[in-house]
């Protein structure tokens, strides 16, 4: 049997905007959080937090933590021609998440550089797959993917939203669900296939 997880997103607007005298830009502040119910009805166990924490530390440090303007539409991985920033750091204090993401020199960057640069409010929104227990919980299976930047004018402070509520992913059962992101690359792309259905 397979496992069918669905993608969890959740959007902060915890964050301040910082330009280095090499004009690089940086987006810091609190990326996520954890043991307390957010305003989706949601609590991240801060021992499954931390495990995807120090599990996205390799792809920190080999500059593959990287994140779009808007969450992608069709699949839970990047998409590289709409790549936006790149996780520098991501550091505990108590129960939140404090990150850095530098703002690329892309063409979605710069759009997000003039974005913030015209006083547009935006947010960042954590991209993971997995499962929720009745009483909001985030489950075992998951799987902290990256940080995107997101707008959504229709909420005020901290947002949080699910998205793709009908279309599951399917992971293999017997998955200890400690896979690297390349593992869990590698995981949907041997489904592509049974994945192509959810997306017509």
């Amino acid at each position: 049997m397979a496992h069918k997880v669905k993608m969890i997103t959740e959007t902060s607007f915890d964050y301040k905007i910082e330009e280095s005298k090499d004009k690089k830009l940086y987006i810091m502040g609190i990326f996520s959080s954890a043991e307390s119910k957010n305003k989706n009805g949601r609590k991240y166990p801060k021992n499954i937090l931390e495990r995807e924490i120090n599990k996205l530390s390799d792809s920190i440090e080999n500059k593959t933590c990287i994140g779009q303007i808007g969450h992608p539409e069709d699949s839970p991985e990047t998409d590289l021609e709409k790549a936006a920033i790149i996780v520098e750091d991501l550091q505990w204090k108590s129960t939140d998440v404090y990150g850095k993401a530098r703002v690329l020199n892309t063409n979605s960057g710069k759009n997000l550089r003039n974005l913030l640069d015209d006083g547009v409010q935006i947010g960042i929104s954590s991209r993971g797959l997995g499962t929720v227990n009745e009483d909001g919980t985030v489950n075992e299976d998951f799987q902290l993917l990256t940080y995107d930047v997101v707008a959504n004018p229709s909420n005020k402070g901290s947002w949080v939203n699910v998205i793709y509520e009908g279309k599951d992913f399917t992971i293999p059962e017997g998955n200890n669900y400690e896979s690297t992101e390349k593992e869990i690359r590698q995981i949907l792309e041997s489904n592509y296939n049974y994945l192509k259905k959810f997306f017509k």
